[in-house]
């Protein structure tokens, strides 16, 4: 092996240097098999995760990839699940008029959040490389006989804050980049807010109380409680969507790099490495 070979030339080097016998070096084989191989395993890790993150942001940022796939799909925030369901009974379209809120369309806000997360996605790949070159390993055995997921765990231990802001700054530019019906997701979100920060404030005044109570008794005879209870305790919602957004595209990407990583431990064609086959291949044995 090259790096085995490398490590026994500094230590030949290093016992002549100290007047030590040449012998000492072949007592130590063993120390530096250990060495070998644990530098080995730790390079093994990062580019595991170099690979996935480059696949993962490659797919993703693909057409479709995230509204396309289940697993990564950007749902729409809490908040916005409250309104759709208060919207969707008779009580709630009756209470929604009355207090003069404007409706919104929920596909849309759905299709421009992971539009977002798809534009920003191939630049993911330079980002998560940074991280994954800076990052101490600190236990690579452990990592390498662990979980299928267990270095991408890792990684998003690590890296998860400083990724949320580089990678933030990222989604967020693509929020007036990407458009459906000539609206940007600034625009549906800041109309969403807009209206549901008014429903929140209505509920202190005279006739916000009124309208509450006559919700409460027209869910309740539909034996929708839980959503006037959700109704009732809404407070007013940040206008800024990027923190929720980014979050979930971090998500996402993670999703896919772990997958990438349980390819390689599991399938040995995805090992494309002479490097990934000797490290993961310990895990046939």
């Amino acid at each position: 092996m090259k790096l085995r070979s490398k490590l026994r030339k500094v230590a030949l080097y290093a016992t002549i240097g100290l007047g030590m016998p040449i012998a000492f070096l072949a007592c130590n084989e063993d120390v530096l098999n250990t060495l070998a191989s644990t530098t080995d395993t730790v390079a093994a890790l990062k580019e595991a995760l170099t690979i996935g993150s480059k696949t993962a942001a490659t797919n993703l940022g693909q057409e479709g990839g995230y509204l396309n796939d289940l697993a990564v799909k950007i749902g729409v925030p809490e908040e916005v699940t409250t309104v759709v369901e208060l919207a969707n009974t008779t009580a709630g379209k009756t209470f929604l008029t009355a207090i003069g809120a404007s409706v919104f369309n929920e596909d849309e806000l759905v299709t421009l959040m992971n539009k977002a997360a798809e534009e920003a996605a191939p630049k993911a790949a330079g980002i998560f490389s940074n991280a994954i070159t800076s990052m101490t390993i600190s236990d690579g055995e452990t990592i390498l006989f662990g979980a299928e997921n267990a270095a991408t765990e890792y990684l998003r231990d690590k890296t998860y804050d400083g990724l949320t802001v580089t990678f933030g700054e990222v989604v967020r530019g693509t929020f007036d980049q990407v458009s459906v019906s000539g609206h940007t997701l600034n625009d549906a979100w800041s109309g969403f807010s807009s209206y549901y920060n008014k429903l929140a404030e209505l509920k202190s005044t005279s006739k916000g109380q009124l309208a509450m109570a006559t919700l409460k008794i027209g869910l309740a005879a539909a034996g929708k409680d839980d959503i006037y209870n959700k109704v009732n305790a809404i407070q007013t919602v940040n206008t800024d969507l990027g923190e929720y957004v980014t979050g979930k595209a971090l998500d996402g990407l993670f999703v896919k790099v772990a997958d990438k990583e349980k390819g390689i431990r599991t399938n040995v064609a995805e090992r494309t490495s002479e490097l990934l086959q000797r490290v993961f291949g310990r895990l046939d044995e």
